[in-house]
């Protein structure tokens, strides 16, 4: 009845039957077994599948039935209802389950050829073949299931020889084609196992079984790849395909990936490019020239054989007689930058085939925005906001593009600041511009052309040419965004034009950018990407690489929480492979090294196991722990890690890799030089052998190309070089060896700019390898200048002796230097001309530095200075110079009278007379101009935060000034010393914010610290910088003013400033006495009207004296403080004991020695101090500037302020403004 689905079976369900048939008791087992079978298939047309697998194993187990062919029949129908019952019931991936399904099946198919039931056999092969298709994929799924094939196999052959009704049975197409895949799984499983004997001899069995010719085809190719792996000749296996060219070239690349020989191999490959003749094939003809050129390259054939073959290539290209013009684009940038590749970096012919790649790919993205442009609406026509401020929707907080119609970028600022919006994007989705954009039509491999636009990129930055890489970034945004259809790529791509911004500093279009780091990391849609790889589980290893690389450029902007939450999203892909684990360990490593944290840096460097390793990742794993180890101290081991690690690198020198071999062995012998030299861990290593392994390192960068880098170890040469040195001698040497490194560094430097200036026109960004170009001709200069300032001195007071003594002693004095060394004769032979060729190296440097950073500008203003000084001290003799000085500011009358009466008074010559006024002329107008120049430089470096700079600019114009306008001097020593101060403030602050972790303006400051360089110069977002000078009043006050006259005009007028500074050397004691204030009110009572000169000096103090003045100072202090500990712990803190008096006699004899070491400048001071009395002695206040030094020492207690009730002290001028 439930068969028939009669209405009285209405009332009784398929469950309420079975219990029924539980409780029979069956005397005919064969109708037990057909109503069990029955009842199962009734339940699973229910899709009850646990009472359908509960009937059908009852079924299975009945025992006692005839076996007859209707007996089979039933047990082929419960066995292939069971498994589909199991089958069904698996949908959670329990193998157990699905291999018992499988099992079920193959049982049917023993009972269906039993009963000659061909249909039960097929019926139970095709639900086996379509079970079995997701485990095939992977080697352990078909290793799985192999026996399982085997069996079936078996069955379809015995099935295939029976007769039905005098016929035998014939299989349907669908099912030849099942039989095929059985076969093929059968053949990949033996390739899997490297059984390639076992592969072949199957693969010919099979051969014999099958009828259609395109299935022999899927069998004979693993008959192909079998002969290839076991060398047997291949002429005749060929000859099957010689009618379909596209299959006989890729079994021919088959073969060359297949077989180890390396004739074999070039041989296939080249059969592989000569078998596509027909037009249609073309791209890939040109895809299988790159594959061989691939081959060639990593066997290390000669650089004209490979080009040959790229030549080729690029000539079918541009001879395809095809509309997509983007496809020919994308491929040739591709040839073009494997022949860049090939030839090497640092080569003429790189840099030619690169900037021909660039080229391509500018015209690339261009032609398709154009496009875009002229297809999209005009409301469509987008492009990036120019503003630093960037709209936001408020709702979702999504950035929203500024709708402009304009025409495509054309400078580089203009390309910095442009974006593409989605709309646009979509219309270059259009198939109207399927030839003439980018698509997936035209761009057939995106990843592909992903990736070499990524070494484009790394090559421009590597040789100076950044700018250009903003198209390059713009073509990588949309393959990102639509072909590759990754959103954390295009997150990553946003990151780079970002870093490249900062680089350029174009701070507008790094505004802009920076928004995009808030989608960098573990967002939602980096979650929900992670989320879609792992359901489909071949894109999670993209995924993480992604994220690999959002860390690294994260790294390199300085952010690193987020560069953390990158490491953790591509940790959270899975482990990978053993690489990936080694890559992520050396990762966190890194990432722990930049945060500070050595131990966990130590630990997950220890946790890379000791395995053979590619090479770039061992250089990267050399490196990181070297870092790691001058970080923790340990210079000796780190140098010899680094000299270890050069060592097994050369071993595995070969030509297969020789390129990026010594571009890492270049890189990591300079690192290994620079710590020797900069740690001085020299072990048994000389001077000479030191710089002979830093020149050597020089030389093997700018061989591979790495001109910039070469430039970074050049000037620590030539530190090493000055440094180490002991006596006069030694120092002149060491000064022209210095000279002629750099020297040759600066020729190095003009022909790497005139490179870059020859292909970037802008002057409007920073490059940074430009920038490092003119850092190492300043240093040139600089050190030029150190010469000739110690031959000038040298010169000037010669002169004065010489004038003092008679002709004999000058003659005899001239025949004695003949004696001198050779080094230091040609010092001073050199020292002669220095000045000329100096100043005009600077002039020429100042038409290339039109847009420089202001660290560099003006450090450039600071040397022209100098050298104008110089070449002023030159012209005038040491008693004239003052004179002359003074002279500068006087009014054209004074000068005249002042000439005139030397005139009257000498009664000199006429032509004496002009000598001397041509003389004063030319010295006056150097003078004036060394001023100016300096004046500049102080300017520039206030206005960049360059205080260091600021700093020697400030002191210098000190002592050009001081000698006739103390006034204008007091005003440069009072910038000095606020500029010292600053520096000294903010390292101590730096210092505080480090050790307070839970303040609240660490969590601003420490991202300021973490994004300030090394040179000094602050280049902090704008975000923190503007919440700090808004916020936190200790970052206003190390704001140096470029006016201190008008600080001194706001402070009372009661007050007298007085200034003593030492030298950053402290081998001059500078003081002086500020002009009276005059603008603020008065502190306290009104003085009496006073009028205080100003008044400065200098005088040469002793190092040493001082350092015993300050231990002395230190030792009282420790004394005192623990009396003072003693006396608090005893309650004697009102007890005059006797340590108190040993105390005081130290503390007086203290005073005295400071008083005495002071005195040279306090006595020439105290005339300009104002002089009180009994009445005044309320109503003047001192206030002392000191520096660090000072400040430790009782300045208040000195004899000439003991005349005065109210005597305090400061850092600065700037600081006491702000007090």
């Amino acid at each position: 009845m439930l068969q028939m689905s009669k209405d009285a079976a209405l009332n009784i369900t398929i469950s309420e039957v079975a219990s029924l048939m539980e409780q029979c008791s069956w005397e005919e087992k064969d109708f037990e077994l057909q109503v069990w079978t029955c009842l199962g298939g009734l339940a699973a047309k229910q899709e009850d599948y646990s009472l359908s697998e509960k009937c059908c194993r009852t079924a299975i187990d009945v025992k006692g039935y005839k076996k007859t062919r209707r007996t089979s029949t039933l047990l082929a129908e419960a066995w292939y209802l069971l498994g589909s019952a199991l089958l069904a019931d698996s949908i959670t991936d329990s193998w157990p389950m699905l291999n018992t399904g499988l099992d079920a099946l193959l049982n049917c198919t023993r009972y269906g050829i039993e009963s000659d039931g061909h249909h039960l056999v097929i019926r139970a092969v095709r639900r086996f073949w379509n079970e079995v298709q997701p485990l095939l994929t992977s080697v352990d799924g078909r290793s799985s299931v192999s026996t399982q094939i085997t069996h079936l196999l078996k069955s379809i052959s015995s099935l295939r020889g029976r007769k039905l009704n005098g016929s035998e049975v014939s299989l349907e197409e669908s099912d030849l084609d099942t039989h095929a895949g059985f076969l093929a799984v059968l053949l990949q499983l033996q390739a899997d196992r490297g059984n390639w004997q076992q592969c072949l001899q199957e693969a010919d069995d099979a051969a014999k079984y099958l009828t259609k010719p395109s299935h022999r085809l899927i069998v004979h190719r693993y008959r192909i790849l079998a002969c290839a792996k076991l060398g047997k000749l291949l002429s005749m296996d060929f000859v099957k395909y010689i009618n379909d060219e596209k299959e006989l070239s890729a079994l021919w690349k088959m073969v060359a990936i297949a077989t180890s020989d390396k004739l074999w191999q070039f041989n296939a490959l080249q059969k592989a490019v000569s078998a596509l003749r027909a037009p249609t094939s073309c791209w890939l003809k040109v895809d299988y020239i790159f594959d061989l050129v691939d081959w060639l390259q990593a066997e290390g054939f000669p650089v004209n054989t490979i080009t040959q073959q790229l030549q080729w290539a690029i000539s079918i290209v541009i001879d395809v007689q095809d509309e997509t013009c983007s496809r020919q684009l994308d491929y040739l940038m591709r040839a073009n930058a494997l022949i860049a590749s090939v030839h090497g970096f640092g080569t003429d012919q790189h840099r030619q085939h690169l900037l021909l790649a660039v080229g391509f790919a500018t015209k690339l993205i261009k032609m398709s925005l154009k496009a875009a442009t002229m297809t999209a609406p005009e409301n469509m026509r987008v492009k990036a906001v120019k503003s630093t401020t960037v709209p936001h929707d408020s709702k979702s907080g999504a950035i929203l593009q500024k709708k402009i119609s304009e025409a495509i970028p054309s400078t580089t600022i203009e390309w910095a600041e442009f974006a593409i919006s989605d709309d646009v994007l979509d219309v270059l989705d259009n198939s109207v511009l399927e030839s003439s954009a980018i698509s997936l039509e035209t761009i057939l491999n995106p990843r592909l052309s992903f990736d070499v636009l990524s070494s484009l990129i790394d090559s421009l930055q590597d040789v100076g040419l950044t700018p250009l890489c903003f198209p390059l970034l713009t073509l990588q945004q949309v393959l990102a965004s639509r072909l590759i259809g990754l959103k954390p790529l295009s997150v990553f791509v946003s990151l780079k034009i970002l870093k490249i911004c900062q680089d350029l500093h174009l701070l507008k279009a790094a505004d802009y950018w920076s928004e995009y780091v808030k989608l960098a990391g573990l967002t939602a849609d980096t979650t929900a990407s992670i989320k879609v790889a792992a359901a489909t589980k071949h894109s999670l290893p993209e995924l993480q690489e992604v994220m690999l690389m959002q860390m690294d450029v994260l790294t390199e902007l300085n952010y690193y929480p987020m560069a953390r939450q990158c490491l953790e999203a591509a940790a959270s892909c899975g482990s990978g492979t053993t690489l990936m684990q080694e890559r992520l360990l050396l990762k966190r490593a890194r990432l722990a090294l930049l945060e500070g944290i050595i131990p966990d840096a130590f630990g997950y460097l220890n946790a890379i196991p000791k395995t053979k390793k590619s090479k770039k990742f061992f250089a990267e794993y050399i490196t990181v722990y070297a870092d790691t180890l001058l970080a923790a101290g340990e210079c000796s081991q780190a140098a010899r890690a680094i000299a270890d690690g050069i060592k097994a690198l050369v071993a595995k020198h070969s030509g297969m890799e020789a390129q990026q071999l010594d571009i890492l062995i270049a890189t990591l012998s300079a690192k290994h030089a620079c710590v020797i030299a900069q740690t001085a861990q020299h072990g048994d290593l000389t001077r000479t052998e030191i710089s002979s392994l830093l020149h050597e390192s020089t030389a093997r960068l700018v061989k591979v190309g790495h001109v910039s880098n070469a430039f970074d170890v050049t000037r620590i040469h030539a530190k090493y070089l000055l440094h180490y040195r002991s006596n006069e001698t030694s120092m002149h040497q060491a000064q022209l060896e210095a000279r002629c490194l750099l020297e040759a560094a600066c020729e190095v430097a003009d022909g790497f700019l005139q490179e870059v200036f020859s292909v970037v026109k802008s002057n409007d960004v920073q490059i940074p390898a430009v920038l490092k170009a003119m850092q190492i001709k300043l240093d040139h200069c600089s050190l030029s200048l150190e010469m000739l300032e110690m031959w000038t001195k040298n010169f000037v007071k010669q002169s004065v002796e010489k004038s003092k003594k008679d002709l004999v002693q000058v003659i005899l004095e001239e025949y004695t230097e003949r004696e001198k060394p050779e080094s230091v004769i040609e010092w001073n032979c050199l020292c002669r001309t220095l000045g000329d060729a100096t100043l005009c190296n600077l002039l020429n440097i100042e038409k290339q530095m039109k847009h420089c950073t202001p660290a560099l500008k003006s450090r450039l203003y600071l040397l022209l200075g100098k050298c104008k000084r110089l070449a002023y001290m030159k012209e005038t003799p040491q008693e004239e110079s003052s004179r002359a000085t003074r002279a500068v500011q006087y009014s054209t009358g004074s000068q005249s009278e002042d000439l005139d009466c030397g005139s009257n008074a000498h009664k000199v010559p006429s032509m004496e007379k002009f000598k001397m006024v041509k003389q004063f002329i030319i010295s006056q107008q150097l003078l004036i101009d060394a001023s100016n120049h300096l004046q500049e430089a102080c300017s520039i470096a206030l206005d960049g935060k360059c205080l260091e700079i600021a700093a020697i600019a400030a002191l210098d114009l000190f002592d050009l000034h001081y000698n006739y306008d103390e006034k204008l001097a007091g005003i440069y020593l009072a910038l000095y010393q606020s500029c010292q101060a600053s520096r000294v403030l903010y390292d101590t602050l730096q210092g505080s914010m480090k050790n307070a972790p839970t303040t609240t303006l660490l969590s601003t400051a420490m991202q300021v610290l973490l994004n300030t360089s090394s040179s000094g110069e602050r280049t902090m977002p704008k975000l923190y910088s503007d919440e700090l000078e808004q916020k936190h009043h200790a970052f206003r006050v190390l704001e140096v003013s470029s006016q201190p006259s008008l600080l001194l005009r706001d402070l009372p007028s009661n007050f007298t400033v007085i200034i003593l500074q030492h030298s950053a050397d402290r081998s001059y004691l500078y003081g002086g006495v500020l002009e009276k204030p005059s603008g603020g009110k008065a502190v306290g009572k009104q003085p009496a009207e006073t009028s205080t000169q100003p008044i400065m000096c200098k005088v040469e103090t002793d190092a040493k004296r001082l350092e015993a003045l300050l231990s002395h100072a230190r030792q009282l202090t420790e004394q005192l403080d623990k009396y003072l500990q003693q006396s608090a712990y005893h309650g004697q803190t009102f007890v005059m004991p006797d340590e108190i008096s040993s105390l005081l006699l130290e503390y007086n004899e203290l005073i005295n020695a400071t008083d005495t070491y002071l005195q040279p400048v306090i006595s020439r001071l105290s005339k300009a101090l104002p002089s009180v009395d009994a009445e005044q002695r309320e109503e003047e206040c001192v206030v002392l500037l000191a520096d660090g030094y000072l400040l430790e020492l009782p300045l208040e207690k000195l004899q000439a302020f003991d005349v005065y009730s109210s005597v305090s002290r400061d850092f600065s001028l700037q600081v006491l403004h702000h007090r």
